[in-house]
Parts: C-alpha cells; sequence; structure tokens
C-alpha cells in the first residue's frame, strides 16, 4: 500500500506473507546505514539476531528504549550517528514499538538537519499509530514527548508476524488506538471493530491484516488533511489529554501508554456525557466497547491533583487559561472543547477516580 503524506511519500506494506525472515531480506537488500533496534526484539527472535550478525550493517542496541527517549540517550546516538559518518543520503532503520520510533525519528529529523528514516513498528501500538503521521518525540522534565518534530519516513514496513509474540498486555495497548480511530470516526467503524473482537483477541492473522490496514487509512486520511496538526489532527488525540495526565502522575509505575489512553478515553465519553455532548445510547455503546477489553489496570493509580497539574502543562493546550479537551458529540463527530473551569474539572477527576476503584 503505498500512500503521501504532506510533501513526503510513505510506503506501508500491510501483508500477512511479509515474514520476519522477508523483513531481514528487506533490509539486505536496502542497505542502511545503521539499524537501531529495541533489545527485547533483538533477543526475543533468533532469525533476527543471527541474521543482523551475518548482515554488514552498523547495529545500536537502543537497552530500553522507553527509558532512553531522553537527552541522554540522544546524545549518545548523535555520537554514534557521527563517528561512523552518516550522511543526508544515507538510511537509518528503527526496529522497535513506539518509543524505539519516537526516538529514532526524532534523531533522523534533527542529524545533519534530516537524514533518510525506514521505520519497522514490532508492536501493534507502533504499527497503528506512533509510526503514521511523522511525530518524533523524547521525553523531557518527566513529561511524555515534551520535545519533538514532524518529520515523515521514507519509508514504512508492516509485518504482523511480529504481533504474534508480543505480551499480551502491550498488544492491547495497541488495541486502544484502533478504538479511538473508530470512535472518532463513524458508528459503522466501530461496529465493525465489535464485530471482530474475538478476531483482535485471538490475535488472527488475516482478520488482523485488514483492521491494521483499516486503522492505517483512518488516520493516513486526517494526517493528510492536517500533516501539522491545525485543525483535524487534533481529533487523533481524542482520549490523549486525559490518558498523558494519568501516564505522567504515574511514571513511577511505568504504565503502558494504551491502558492510560484507554482510561482517558473512558474519561472523555464521560465528560462528553456531563456535558450533554453524547447521548446516553452512544456513551453506553462506546463505553462498553472499551470495558469489553481485558485490560490490566492494577498498577495504575488515579491521583486527582496531580493529574490535572499534568493536563495543565500539556502541549496540546491552546493557551495557559484552558485545557484543551478533545470530546464526542457522537460517532464520528469529535470536538474541541476548551475546558476553563479548575473546579468543574477538578471535581469530575475526583468522582471519577472514586467510581473507577469500585
Amino acid at each position: 500500500m503505498n500512500f503521501k503524506i504532506s510533501q513526503k511519500s510513505s510506503e506501508v506494506a500491510v501483508n500477512s506473507l511479509v515474514s520476519i525472515e522477508s523483513v531481514l531480506q528487506y533490509l539486505e537488500n536496502i542497505q542502511p546505514k545503521v539499524v537501531f533496534i529495541d533489545k527485547a526484539v533483538l533477543e526475543s527472535n533468533n532469525v533476527i539476531s543471527n541474521v543482523l550478525g551475518k548482515l554488514e550493517l552498523e547495529i545500536f542496541v537502543l537497552e530500553d528504549p522507553e527509558r532512553d527517549k531522553g537527552f541522554a540517550k540522544l546524545q549518545q546516538c548523535y555520537e554514534f550517528l557521527h563517528e561512523i559518518n552518516v550522511q543526508r543520503n544515507d538510511t537509518v532503520v528503527a526496529i522497535g514499538g513506539g518509543a524505539t520510533t519516537d526516538l529514532v525519528g526524532f534523531i533522523a529529523s534533527t542529524f545533519k538537519r534530516g537524514i533518510k528514516l525506514c521505520l519497522i513498528p514490532t508492536s501493534l501500538l507502533s504499527q497503528v499509530d506512533a509510526c503514521i503521521g511523522g511525530k518524533t518525540a523524547i521525553n523531557f522534565l518527566e513529561v511524555k514527548n515534551l520535545i519533538g518534530s514532524f518529520y515523515n519516513p521514507n519509508e514504512i514496513v508492516i509485518c504482523t508476524e511480529f504481533l504474534m509474540s508480543q505480551d499480551k498486555q502491550q498488544y492491547l495497548t495497541g488495541v486502544s488506538e484502533i478504538i479511538k480511530h473508530a470512535l472518532i470516526t463513524s458508528e459503522a467503524e466501530t461496529d465493525y471493530i465489535y464485530e471482530n473482537i474475538e478476531a483482535i483477541n485471538q490475535r488472527n492473522t488475516k482478520s488482523l491484516e485488514e483492521i491494521i490496514n483499516r486503522s492505517i487509512n483512518i488516520k493516513k486520511d486526517i494526517v493528510n488533511e492536517d500533516f501539522l496538526e491545525a485543525g483535524k489532527r487534533k481529533f487523533l488525540n481524542f482520549g490523549h489529554t486525559f490518558g498523558h495526565g494519568i501516564e505522567s502522575a504515574n511514571v513511577e509505575n511505568a504504565i503502558l501508554h494504551g491502558h492510560a489512553v484507554a482510561i482517558g478515553m473512558l474519561m472523555a465519553l464521560q465528560y462528553s456525557y456531563d456535558q450533554e455532548l453524547l447521548s446516553k445510547n452512544d456513551f453506553n455503546k462506546s463505553s462498553n466497547l472499551l470495558r469489553s477489553i481485558n485490560y490490566d489496570f492494577s498498577k495504575i493509580e488515579l491521583d486527582p491533583n496531580k493529574i490535572y497539574n499534568f493536563m495543565k502543562s500539556d502541549k496540546k493546550n491552546s493557551s495557559n487559561q484552558s485545557i484543551s479537551l478533545i470530546l464526542l458529540n457522537g460517532f464520528g463527530e469529535p470536538v474541541i472543547y476548551e475546558e476553563t473551569d479548575t473546579n468543574k474539572l477538578l471535581n469530575f477527576l475526583n468522582t471519577f477516580a472514586k467510581d473507577f476503584e469500585k
């Protein structure tokens, strides 16, 4: 599948026939200058480690990409690229989940003002969300993705075989983004996810290929219209202002992004209903879909004051006087809602947290 985003073209292969072996053959064919790879991915598959060892490529192993997504590792990577004399027409490859593609994307966008980039996402979350749309970022001051850029990769290769061995809860983080895409698109798309929940849970290869393809197309179409997030692309942040607040407030608990976003969407749906934007039927249907996923929320603490303080510093806010929320006016009808009432939002967070613990 080929599509264009902004002024650059990205190629996305969504094909269950594309095995990990064929992905490695692809690397041999394009001969990138360097491959950045998540250590967990490297060690989880003997084929990857054996083949990469035989290819004459520079390899940079990221020990813990989520922890490494900061200035210290960024400097090490810059120094490494400089030492091996990477030029602007050289290609760097990122193999790993969203944290890996975020970090390496930011490196590629800034080193020598931009070098060629290929992303090979290995998690469901990164395949349907993180690698699509050109967002790159690093964490700063304990705030996720506070510093970043918009930079499209030259190519994206998606292989569903990587998902077959992914940890269940890690896999479900990607399901959160698939549901988000459905909710902001239409009731028909939401119904499609409902109908395929069992196939998603069982990781049916053929079904996953179609589900991933549809989810990518939803995000791709939005990004095509608004690459720099000046308008419609903001709708992709549905559940994320609440979610990032939850994630930042739980930094010591190392919770999963998709789980925080799932709760963030439940919050956004409840807030939409409370503001009389969302009908009771639509609220129940959308909330029940999220609650039907077997997320493990046991590590997540909902501290209203902490969440609110992080929401105030969210980069998506349009001013210092309000918190920008994406709410739903119905299936496929996301709206930007500027909340200026601190007490109302804090009372909501307190009520939601108490109900959530029951």
